[in-house]
């Protein structure tokens, strides 16, 4: 799942784009974000899992544990906000120090109230994941 939306990602870049050498890790990367956080709104934790680095290799216990974090986070939105209507992708910066790239999105919420978050995200055998 997590390939297949990627691919999307990469390919919505590669149509807006009028050549390949004009799309940046960094563009790559920020859709690669909003496509995580874009499933976690949906309530898809196993794919929001999946694009984290090394989320493959979590012990299963603790896998459940962290999708049940993700569930109250959703939950407390909802409580405080009304929850999360929309994900914005707004710009992404390198971090050569780091070898990250830093996105921000927009997390529009149902109450009309917005907030800019920053997701470090980090490029591993050519796919981005959330650090």
């Amino acid at each position: 799942m997590r390939k297949v939306i990627l691919a999307l990602t990469l390919c919505t870049l590669l149509t807006a784009s009028c050549k390949k050498e004009d799309i940046k890790p960094e563009d790559v990367a920020l859709q690669a974000a909003k496509a995580y956080y874009d499933q976690l709104l949906q309530g898809d934790y196993d794919a929001y899992l999946e694009g984290m680095l090394k989320g493959d290799s979590v012990p299963a216990d603790y896998r459940s544990q962290l999708k049940l974090n993700m569930q109250m986070y959703i939950e407390r939105q909802k409580a405080e906000h009304k929850g999360i209507s929309k994900v914005t992708a707004l710009r992404a910066t390198s971090d050569t120090v780091s070898h990250t790239v830093n996105t921000f999105l927009s997390l529009a919420y149902a109450d009309s109230t917005e907030e800019e978050i920053v997701v470090p995200m980090v490029e591993k055998n050519g796919v981005w994941y959330l650090k």
